[in-house]
């Protein structure tokens, strides 16, 4: 990914939360401010997701500029990316970044599908895309960084779900829904 290599500590996982991922990293990308370590960067994510991973990895994360116009999915050689959940809002919280400078966040869900629109079948691959916005709070001053400087660049997490980590989101969304009773089938 654009020629560099990370080189971290062994036994070090890069493995931040959502908020750490779009308050901590993206905006200090954005705001031109240092890391520990630079995400690599790509051109795009037209990219199909087995070529981000390699063979032993199940998450990868990475920066993309925000392509011309935004699509609800993104077309590879093998499948297509799809947009499957609303986009969600993320808050700051106590983080501040200077008394001119309020931001939030913004995460879309792809599905990976593999084969042509629209009879494509889906995979267990997900593609995270965090974005930056600034709050209606915000004021610009003029030496400062522009809203398009801001939502210039996108934090991607890509991972592959192995089928008993879906079967448990699955169950633990059903659990969260049921009404606190037990059913219990008698048998023969």
């Amino acid at each position: 990914m654009n020629g560099r290599s990370m080189r971290l500590p062994p036994g070090f996982r890069f493995d931040p939360d959502d908020e750490d991922l779009v308050f901590e990293y993206l905006a200090k990308k954005v705001l031109h401010r240092p890391m520990d370590f630079d995400l690599p960067e790509l051109r795009s994510c037209n990219v199909d997701p087995w070529d981000l991973l390699g063979e032993k990895n199940k998450e990868v994360y990475f920066f993309v500029k925000k392509e011309d116009r935004e699509r609800k999915g993104i077309e590879t050689l093998s499948g297509y990316w799809e947009k499957s959940e609303e986009e969600e809002v993320m808050e700051a919280g106590d983080r501040s970044y200077n008394e001119c400078i309020h931001l939030e966040g913004r995460r879309k869900t792809f599905a990976f599908y593999i084969g042509k629109r629209p009879r494509g079948t889906i995979t267990p691959w997900i593609m995270y895309e965090f974005r930056l916005l600034s709050s209606r709070a915000t004021r610009w001053p003029s030496s400062s960084l522009s809203q398009g400087e801001l939502g210039k660049w996108r934090a991607v997490k890509v991972v592959v779900m192995e089928e008993n980590e879906e079967e448990i989101e699955a169950d633990e969304h059903a659990s969260d829904e049921s009404d606190g009773e037990e059913v219990v089938q008698a048998g023969d």
